[in-house]
Formats: C-alpha cells, sequence, structure tokens
C-alpha cells in the first residue's frame, strides 16, 4: 500500500506539471551590466595591479578594483545607463580617462586599455568600446536603452511597445509571442521580481492583464532586455522570451516629470477598410471613447554619493460607452415590456438589473512606485523598490440587434498586484564579486458581477433575446497569487576563467476558485413565460460539494504551494581577445508541496457518468436556486 500510494503521489506530480506546463515558467531576471578587460603597456605587456575606477557620474557611484597577474580587470553588478567616466593609472604611467561609456542591461562590455609610460602628465587617452561578446548577451537578444523608450512612439505605454523590437516578436490582442510560442511561455522580470501571471489566466500574460491594464509605469523603466536563446546557466525556464527591465534610480540632481495622455474616437482612424470592402458599407467614424492618462515622477538625492529616491505616480481613466439605438432591435418586447421586466425583478425579488439603454465599460488604474538606492560602502550597494498596481474594470455587455442586455449582467473586476524587490551587490575583492536579488509579489483577482447576487437569466423573445442577473463566469471567482523569490549568483575571478554559483529559487502559494454558474441559470420561452413564473425550459448550476458557501470563499477552490529549485554553475573562459568558451551545467527541481485532496468514493466505487446539466422546475424566489 505504501509503494501504491508513493506512484499515486508520483502521477499526481507528473500530471499537476504537465496541466501547469503552460502557465507556470520558472525563469529569472538580471538587473545589472558588467566590464571587464586588459591593462596593458604600449608594448602589450601586462601591468599587475593598475587601478580601474569607474565612475556612475549621474548618483556619484563608484566601482573599483586592479589589475591580476594577468592583466585582466573586471568590474561585476554595475548599475545600467551612465555616463561613466573610467579611469585606469598605473605607476610611472600616465593615466587614461574614458568618459561618457554607457552600459546596457545584461551586458558585458570589453574595455581594452593601453597605458602610455610618461614622465610629465598628458591628456586622456580616448578609447573605443567592444560591446560584449561574453556572459549574459551571448545568444540571440534585444537591448533598448534608455534613449530608446524616450524617442520610440507608443500607443500603450505597456513594455510591449518595446519588447516587439525584437525581430523574432509578433503582437496581438493577446500579447506578444516569442519565436512563435504562446505569451504564456514567456517570462517577465522587473527589477529581478516576478512580473508576469505565473497562473497563466490573463491572456497578455502580465499581473492584471484580464482587466486591461499594464503592471507598471513606462515612465518608470531604464532599460528592458529580451533574451531567447541565452547561453548563460543563469538564465532559463521560458520557451518564449526572458523579458528584464530595470526600473530608473535617483541621482546627485533632483528631476522630475509631469505628463498627461489623452485619445479619443478623433485621434483614431475610421473602421477597418477590409470590412467595408466585405459589406459595402462606408467607413465610419468610432463610436465615442475616452483614454486619458495623468502622471509625475520625481527623483534625487536624499544624501549626496550615499542614498538616492525616485518615486512615480500615474493614474488612468479609460471610458468606453457603447450606444444603442433600439429602434433596430428585431426581438419582440417594446420599451414598455423591458420597463415592465425590471419593475417585477424589483418589487418581487428586491432585485435591480439596471438599464438596458447604452452601455459603458470603463478602467480606472492607480499606479504607486517608490525606489531607494543606497551606497553603503565601496564593497556594497543595496536597492529597495515596491510597486502597487490597482485596476478596477467594469465591463458592461453591449446590446444589439439581437439581444438586449440589462447594465448589470456586466462584470466588475478589480486587480491589486503589489511587487518588491531588494537587492544587494557586493564586491569583497578583486576576484570575489556577489549578487542577491529577494523578490515578492502578490496578486489579487477577484472577479465578480455587477449588482446584487441573483442567478443569470436569458429570456427568448421571438427574433432576440433578453439577459440579465449576475453574469455566469463571475459568480465565484477568485485568484490569489503569492511568490516569493531569492536568487544569488557568487562570482569567481580566477585568471582568464570567470566561475559562477547560483541558485534560483521561486515559492508559490495559489488560491483559484471558479463555479460557473453558482448562482443558477435559467432560460424561460418568452417575456410572459417568466412574469408568470412558468417552469423554465433549461436550468443550470454548479456548486461546491466541500461546503455550503455560495460566491467567493468557498473552500471549493484549488489552493496549493509549489516551489521551483534551481541549482547552476559555469565556466566563462576567456581564450583570448576574440574567443570565450563558456561550459556550464543547471539543475531545476519543481516540486508541488501540497497534497491533493482525495475523495474516499473515488477509488472505492464505480461511479456512473452524470451530466451537469438539468432540465426542472424551480422557482428563483429570493434570489437563488
Amino acid at each position: 500500500m505504501k509503494r501504491l500510494e508513493q506512484i499515486r503521489r508520483q502521477i499526481w506530480t507528473v500530471f499537476v506539471l504537465m496541466t501547469m506546463g503552460t502557465t507556470i515558467l520558472f525563469s529569472q531576471g538580471i538587473t545589472t551590466s558588467s566590464m571587464s578587460g586588459t591593462v596593458t603597456d604600449a608594448a602589450g605587456e601586462a601591468l599587475i595591479g593598475a587601478n580601474v575606477v569607474a565612475l556612475h557620474q549621474p548618483s556619484g557611484t563608484t566601482y573599483g578594483t586592479s589589475t591580476d597577474i594577468d592583466g585582466k580587470y573586471r568590474l561585476a553588478n554595475m548599475r545600467v545607463g551612465g555616463p561613466y567616466k573610467i579611469t585606469s593609472s598605473y605607476t610611472g604611467y600616465g593615466d587614461n580617462v574614458i568618459d561618457g561609456l554607457m552600459l546596457r542591461l545584461g551586458e558585458a562590455q570589453t574595455q581594452n586599455i593601453v597605458l602610455e609610460e610618461q614622465a610629465v602628465e598628458l591628456s586622456g587617452i580616448q578609447v573605443v568600446a567592444t560591446r560584449g561578446g561574453t556572459g549574459q548577451n551571448a545568444g540571440a537578444s534585444t537591448q533598448v536603452t534608455a534613449e530608446d523608450i524616450n524617442v520610440l512612439p507608443t500607443l500603450d505605454r505597456d513594455l510591449n511597445d518595446f519588447t516587439r523590437l525584437t525581430p523574432q516578436a509578433s503582437t496581438s490582442v493577446s500579447g506578444i509571442s516569442f519565436a512563435g510560442m504562446n505569451n504564456r511561455y514567456n517570462a517577465i522580470y522587473i527589477d529581478g521580481a516576478v512580473n508576469n501571471d505565473v497562473f497563466g489566466l490573463t491572456s497578455s500574460g502580465t499581473n492584471g492583464g484580464s482587466t486591461g491594464i499594464s503592471p507598471i509605469s513606462i515612465d518608470v523603466i531604464d532599460q528592458i532586455q529580451v533574451v531567447l536563446s541565452p547561453y548563460d546557466v543563469s538564465l532559463g525556464g521560458f520557451a518564449g522570451g526572458g523579458i528584464n527591465a530595470v526600473t530608473k534610480s535617483g541621482t546627485n540632481t533632483f528631476s522630475g516629470t509631469a505628463y498627461t495622455f489623452w485619445q479619443n474616437e478623433s485621434m483614431a482612424g475610421k473602421t477597418n477598410g477590409k470590412l467595408v470592402e466585405r459589406t459595402g458599407n462606408e467607413a465610419t467614424k468610432l463610436d465615442d471613447y475616452s483614454q486619458r492618462l495623468y502622471g509625475f515622477s520625481l527623483g534625487g538625492p536624499i544624501v549626496k554619493d550615499k542614498v538616492f529616491f525616485f518615486a512615480n505616480a500615474e493614474i488612468q481613466k479609460d471610458e468606453t460607452p457603447a450606444p444603442f439605438d433600439f429602434a433596430t432591435y428585431r426581438g419582440d418586447s417594446d420599451a414598455a415590456k423591458l420597463n415592465q421586466v425590471r419593475s417585477f425583478l424589483q418589487n418581487t425579488h428586491n432585485y435591480d438589473p439596471g438599464d438596458f439603454g447604452d452601455k459603458t465599460t470603463s478602467l480606472d488604474g492607480l499606479k504607486l512606485f517608490g525606489k531607494l538606492d543606497f551606497n553603503l560602502s565601496n564593497v556594497h550597494k543595496l536597492t529597495l523598490r515596491h510597486q502597487y498596481t490597482k485596476a478596477e474594470q467594469l465591463e458592461q455587455s453591449a446590446n444589439s440587434s439581437t439581444t438586449i442586455n440589462y447594465a448589470n449582467n456586466g462584470i466588475f473586476f478589480p486587480s491589486t498586484t503589489n511587487s518588491f524587490a531588494a537587492e544587494l551587490n557586493s564586491r569583497f575583492s578583486n576576484s570575489v564579486s556577489n549578487n542577491l536579488i529577494i523578490g515578492y509579489t502578490s496578486v489579487l483577482d477577484d472577479r465578480d458581477p455587477i449588482g446584487g447576487d441573483f442567478p443569470w437569466v436569458r429570456i427568448q423573445d421571438g427574433a432576440g433575446a433578453i439577459q440579465f442577473g449576475s453574469e455566469e463566469f463571475s459568480t465565484a471567482n477568485e485568484l490569489d497569487q503569492k511568490i516569493f523569490t531569492i536568487t544569488d549568483n557568487l562570482k569567481l575571478y580566477k585568471g582568464d576563467h570567470t566561475i559562477t554559483l547560483g541558485t534560483h529559487n521561486e515559492f508559490y502559494d495559489i488560491y483559484n476558485l471558479f463555479i460557473a454558474q453558482n448562482y443558477g441559470s435559467y432560460d424561460f420561452a418568452s417575456v410572459d413565460a417568466f412574469l408568470n413564473n412558468e417552469t423554465p425550459t433549461d436550468y443550470d448550476r454548479s456548486y461546491s460539494l466541500v461546503d455550503n458557501l455560495t460566491g467567493d470563499g468557498s473552500a471549493a477552490a484549488a489552493d496549493f504551494k509549489a516551489m521551483q529549485l534551481g541549482f547552476y554553475g559555469q565556466d566563462e573562459w576567456a581564450v583570448n581577445n576574440k574567443l570565450t568558451l563558456t561550459a556550464g551545467l543547471r539543475l531545476d527541481i519543481p516540486i508541488i508541496t501540497t497534497d491533493p485532496d482525495i475523495d474516499p468514493s473515488f477509488n472505492s466505487q464505480t461511479i456512473p457518468l452524470v451530466s451537469a446539466h438539468y432540465e426542472v422546475a424551480n422557482d428563483i424566489e429570493g434570489g437563488k436556486a
């Protein structure tokens, strides 16, 4: 029996992993850049112990090291962007100064420096950088810099407006796909913290995406990197694209922005040309709509050269009306009959279905961002940041020539995301550096019907139909995700070798409740049949088998915990200035830590397959079946 129990658990684990394989993705983000190279004299001889200091000029942050026995130096875990001022010095040689150097996210820049022997002070020698070639930028990737973000057009002010610069990318209403893979196979990391919908319900693949809101303001993004086939064991776990983004930081100069964006039907084109060709109708102006965005950012020093802040607030207001001309309705009922139905529901069932005329879908969003950067010492640099995103979508179903929808049969969808990240970059010596990232993301999606609790009702109305009540798939619908991540990368520099030892771990706590038609769904043959409380032509209801709760809060949910443990090691061998060999090994261990509840009757008796569909007479007095 014990052996059978072990087999059962293994089968269950494999099944869950297979079913979740398209949704929960295990990867990790990068947040820094690096620089390396050699320091030699004019004859090409290595200079041992030469000093190399990189100054991030906007913040006064410095990174320093000295060359080893081979004249090599390495500066890891550097802030992206710049400009940097690189100063190299050696006793008996003139200083070399490289000014205006910019670093891109995830790239290892190579700067080979030549110092001239001299007895008098000479002007600095400008050395042209050789970008990349080793480390995290190996493989197909795209970098989007701060300059690119500032100058490129963006309609949606979303990451996808910039990640689509990747040649292998394709966009649709469902989000962005890389190399033909479903966007749920992408991994999105902002400052090293998880920012994609790991459960995989949203078609956009982002947290809060079901409401239509983006996870973070584009105004706080500094740089973006998209990797498709990285030859680095510290990057993995995605089959589409790995999207890494880092946010802006404060500098020694106070600076801020204030902005607003507005779009309406006058700023959009007319109806689709292909539709015009197919129907023979003329192109028409879009119905009225409004999209407004207001925001501001502020950054600067708290303690010069030591502590910096950056903050952003953004408000989003979208409204999309859906006007309706009642004269186009082809059903049997007139406006008076529809008002009679509404009065009947209010007086008999104490339920207001709402108006049956024009509808409006709206989205209200609030995004708050805060970041602190600390230059603790020449050894340690600490970053703390938090992102709060709140969205409230009110979606009312539009009317058509064949369907009348009362206003309260729509969806009210609030979504709240909190994302925290802490990063500690340390350089213990010229041969040892470390990068530690801790992230925590919580996402609460609580989809609900509009109005009070009431069954869904559909009434056949001749050539039309009338619908009201709680939207069928919003009656018990809640997703609560909590994701904790910890990543640590230790780098050892040994001559021509850069050895990486790391671990990446993600811990999931997920509660997903979905009981469709939890208040019941009724079909009636006519308006009079409904008003006279006649037997419905069809009735369906789903309910919990573990408690008597109706709506949110039921224990009849997928409530489980899981984790992903990742361990890896890698050796980057710089054979010469033109050839680098990388060899590594990574082990990822997915574990479902919650055993499923077992129904005793499942293994003890044969249960015939029973349809969940019923045709019964049932009074809906009181608002519920």
